[in-house]
């Protein structure tokens, strides 16, 4: 969020949305066919990233949505994780909210991706924005702050404002709550 404009960020960005998806899939101990489709799919992402710092707005977008899959692999590898333990612990309850914060993410840079493809000015009232500005639009939606100082302009990106909304407090008021009101409890196991 504090990293200057301009396209070499967004290949640290990548570097480090890889590190992490590779890093909570082999926590996970998760088959090696889908690590090896992991390992291939932060190498593109990189990959992309890097193309895209050369040049090219559209490129951008398509780094973006590539980035936004990684995203989601990362949520994934959360879930595979903490969903064979049989006890709800502080680790878990500290994974559901990651989960959160992936989710704040991955709104953020499906938005930048949508100004990129489209070509248009994704808030109303400003040229360009930069990753800072997406994160920080996504987390107020997500948190349904809404300090307003931030507009959608697009009507997909209102669109997303509102699916991001619903969802952040939904996955709150589920989610977590559920987690944390069952911290030290233990599932049974199968017969």
């Amino acid at each position: 969020m504090i990293a200057p404009g301009g396209a070499w960020p967004r290949v640290v960005t990548a570097a480090l949305e890889g590190a992490a998806v590779l890093a909570a899939l082999s926590r996970a101990r998760v088959d090696r066919r889908l690590l090896g489709l992991a390992v291939t799919a932060v190498a593109v992402t990189v990959g992309t990233a890097v193309v895209t710092a050369l040049g090219g707005r559209s490129r951008a977008g398509v780094a973006d949505v590539i980035g936004a899959a990684l995203l989601v692999l990362v949520a994934i590898a959360i879930v595979l994780e903490f969903r064979r333990d049989l006890t709800v612990t502080v680790q878990s309850v500290m994974a559901g909210l990651c989960i959160y914060v992936v989710l704040g993410m991955l709104f953020a840079t499906v938005a930048s991706a949508v100004s990129a493809i489209s070509g248009s000015s994704y808030f109303a009232g400003r040229q360009s924005a930069n990753s800072s500005d997406y994160v920080y639009f996504s987390f107020i939606t997500l948190a349904t702050v809404g300090y307003g100082d931030m507009v959608p302009a697009l009507r997909l990106g209102r669109a997303l404002a509102v699916l991001e909304g619903l969802m952040g407090q939904l996955y709150l008021v589920t989610v977590v709550a559920l987690l944390v009101s069952r911290l030290g409890w233990r599932r049974p196991g199968p017969p």
